[in-house]
């Protein structure tokens, strides 16, 4: 396809001067702005090269306003250091890029009140969708945020949040796959430590624990520890329990900051894992390979999970009839990746489904 293009012009760029510079019609520059998917690639190369070339940039929020959106999303979310959330959030923004959008983030430290603050700061700038993740607000918030017409979609098994589609990693299956695996090498005392801001994942912990132990039929004795997540939490709580002598024969932890900082702790204090404690984690990392002995943990599909959560927003922004519609639910099953810190001898760790 041809275009007859004209120089530059004087004067402020406005859509109608890049479609005559461009040599198109003012509904293709509509289109590629608004509509990418449905713009012939060479085109819409075309348009966006003249458009830099003229150093046009839309006013998204004054085009949003005459369009009914502004092409942005918003993502709550409880913290940003997690690599899990991390990769959550990578995968959200790759949906929207894809889309055209822009997305807006909200830390909210798991406080209930920074996420009615930062929900009604999105209301506020008319954002098309939110996305919560692990969220703790109380789910009439929400239903009032849905019924302004922004939808939304809780990434987490939460469903209590007021949000009808929600998309989640199976946590109850993974640790019952984790506690199964410990009970294979006979540990008869597995403490569980818990995160202090995910009720929710703690539950799911608590639940496939039970049932992996009920299902075995043996007396399992159990404590839980709760703390916060990361290295120095799991590092803290470790040397509280070496003190007061309440080491079990083996240890799930909610997350591989917590795992990291429980294996540091116990080898300052010379205690051998797995020789005198086994140790696993809900989540893993690079590190957990990394560190000796490796541990051995449940590999999420984090990244699959923001894409997933991406497209169901997506497609209640796109057809709002489907915000309204039926409930809608998303599972995505863990991997569990067996290395040595539970007592497995084999040279490489493998990966079961």
């Amino acid at each position: 396809m041809r275009y007859h293009r004209k120089g530059a012009m004087r004067g402020r760029m406005n859509i109608r001067k890049v479609a005559e510079v461009a040599g198109v019609s003012v509904a293709t520059i509509s289109r590629v702005l608004n509509h990418p998917e449905q713009v012939l690639p060479e085109t819409r190369d075309h348009v966006l090269a003249v458009m830099k070339e003229q150093n046009y940039t839309p006013n998204w929020f004054a085009r949003g306003l005459n369009l009914g959106n502004t092409k942005t999303i918003a993502l709550l979310v409880p913290e940003i250091e997690s690599e899990t959330l991390q990769r959550i959030i990578s995968g959200i923004e790759t949906v929207a890029r894809n889309k055209g959008y822009a997305v807006f983030f909200c830390n909210t430290h798991g406080d209930a009140q920074i996420e009615e603050e930062s929900l009604r700061m999105c209301e506020n700038r008319r954002v098309d969708g939110i996305a919560l993740v692990s969220s703790n607000i109380a789910q009439e918030r929400v239903h009032q945020t849905r019924e302004s017409g922004i939808p939304c979609v809780h990434v987490g098994k939460n469903r209590h949040s007021g949000c009808d589609t929600l998309c989640y990693i199976d946590f109850e299956e993974g640790a019952y796959r984790l506690t199964r695996h410990l009970l294979s090498f006979g540990y008869l005392t597995i403490d569980l430590m818990l995160h202090a801001s995910e009720q929710h994942k703690n539950a799911q912990m608590e639940a496939g624990f039970a049932s992996a132990v009920r299902e075995s039929h043996r007396a399992v004795g159990s404590k839980t520890v709760v703390c916060e997540g990361g290295v120095q939490s799991g590092y803290l709580a470790a040397q509280q329990m070496i003190q007061r002598f309440e080491l079990p024969a083996a240890l799930i932890t909610a997350g591989d900051g917590q795992a990291l900082g429980f294996l540091k702790a116990a080898q300052d204090a010379g205690i051998s894992v797995p020789q005198q404690l086994a140790l696993a984690s809900m989540t893993d990392s690079p590190v957990c390979g990394l560190v000796n002995p490796p541990i051995t943990a449940l590999e999420l599909p984090a990244s699959k999970l923001g894409m997933a959560a991406g497209r169901l927003l997506f497609d209640s922004i796109e057809n709002k009839e489907l915000e309204l519609g039926v409930p809608q639910e998303m599972v995505l099953q863990p991997k569990l990746k067996i290395r040595r810190s539970c007592g497995n001898e084999k040279y490489i760790y493998e990966l079961f489904d």
